[in-house]
């Protein structure tokens, strides 16, 4: 649960937030068209899979030219069953968090082949938690040791992942009383450093303020308590690798005898409780299929609900609708067919992103008020989707 110091900062800053940096639509639209990024700083450390020692390493994105001093972190962890996957994996997905006005940080968590059961399966699910704890931890060292490189606001701090990132960034969150420790890790609570780990920066808190799940799965969803964190999930109701609901789970198809509560239970307890939550699902029992079938709706989903977390404003969880009528926004958007050349008129700055029918992101660009010029004619012949600002409608756009 949730310290009720932690809640209290972030009912502070909150009131203070909107006011501040929210007022000109940060967080909810794309505000910068470059992102720097800093590869490979080192957060921590712990024994590996294998044994030896590990060095536990995070990539940064930052928004470029970014004036604001204190920034809202981020913590987006990569996919991969715990036994593969890599920081470079979630490099889109944290480059769209910069480009909204977060500092977006990739972290490292232990992975490696093992073979799957009570024990070994608890013990991944717990490494990548202890690891994301140390991130976090790392973040809030950084400003009180190293002088804040990273323009970071502590007390706006959300974590969340892919598959077993989300897993990660889970039980980071709500795994968080000894009552809720794996009863097949019992004999090793002491040696695994309990519920915070040993994976570096002790005596700094590791309290987030919210979590967001690409297809995650907790322990038990009764882990949930009264004052606990926001969430917001994507989820397919069929998923064959993280249930969404409660059942067994089985990695790579073999049965591990541990329980765990998918999406829809979580949302469930949530709803029961009163907490804030957002859900969204797809039909279908494939695993993260939504992130190629429908990557503008589905990570916007996600978006939408962290701008509006961090920004102190209620998440009604209102789903944008990406290839829906245009009608209710103030954009113009001419000639329709182009040759390439295309002109935007709005009533104030907008981010603009063209993506391909799959949902791939081809092109970047900021228009200014008034009247801008972006080109398509690199792109070639095609139909594509443009979408100016986060809360409009995608166009299709014709290039002939």
């Amino acid at each position: 649960m949730r310290s009720e110091l932690n809640a209290l900062c972030f009912s502070l800053l909150t009131l203070s937030s909107t006011a501040q940096d929210c007022a000109d639509g940060r967080y909810a639209n794309d505000l910068f068209t470059t992102v720097n990024s800093t590869l490979a700083v080192p957060f921590g450390s712990n024994t590996g899979v294998n044994g030896g020692a590990q060095t536990l390493r995070m990539d940064v994105y930052q928004p470029e030219s970014d004036l604001l001093e204190l920034r809202p972190v981020v913590l987006v962890a990569f996919g991969g069953s715990f036994v593969a996957g890599t920081r470079g994996d979630v490099a889109d997905l944290c480059e769209a968090f910069a480009r909204r006005g977060y500092v977006a940080i990739a972290p490292d968590y232990r992975i490696g082949f093992f073979f799957p059961n009570q024990t070994t399966t608890s013990e991944a699910v717990l490494r990548g938690a202890h690891d994301m704890k140390a991130c976090v931890r790392y973040l809030r060292r950084s400003v009180a040791e190293l002088e804040n490189p990273y323009g970071i606001d502590t007390t706006r701090i959300l974590a969340g992942g892919i598959s077993a990132g989300a897993i990660s960034a889970l039980h980071a969150g709500y795994l968080d009383q000894p009552g809720e420790w794996p009863s097949a890790l019992t004999s090793q609570m002491a040696s695994l450093g309990g519920i915070e780990g040993n994976s570096g920066n002790p005596g700094y808190s590791s309290a987030i303020n919210g979590i967001f799940s690409f297809s995650g799965a907790l322990g038990d969803s009764l882990w949930i308590g009264t004052d606990d964190l926001p969430l917001c999930s994507v989820h397919e109701v069929g998923d064959e690798v993280v249930p969404y609901y409660t059942q067994e789970v089985e990695v790579f198809g073999i049965p591990t005898g541990l329980m765990a509560s998918g999406s829809h239970d979580i949302h469930q307890r949530m709803d029961h409780l009163g907490l804030e939550n957002c859900l969204l699902t797809y039909p279908g029992t494939g695993h993260v299929g939504y992130l190629s079938s429908d990557p503008v709706a589905s990570v916007e989903f996600v978006l939408n609900f962290c701008a509006n977390l961090v920004c102190g404003q209620v998440n009604t969880c209102e789903l944008i609708n990406a290839v829906a009528d245009a009608s209710d926004n103030s954009t113009t958007i001419f000639p329709n067919p182009t040759t390439g050349p295309l002109t935007i008129v709005v009533d104030q700055p907008e981010g603009v992103v063209v993506t391909d029918l799959a949902g791939r992101t081809l092109l970047h660009a900021r228009v200014d008020a008034v009247s801008s010029n972006i080109d398509l004619t690199s792109l070639g012949a095609g139909i594509y989707l443009v979408r100016v600002g986060a809360h409009q409608a995608m166009r299709c756009i014709v290039v002939e």
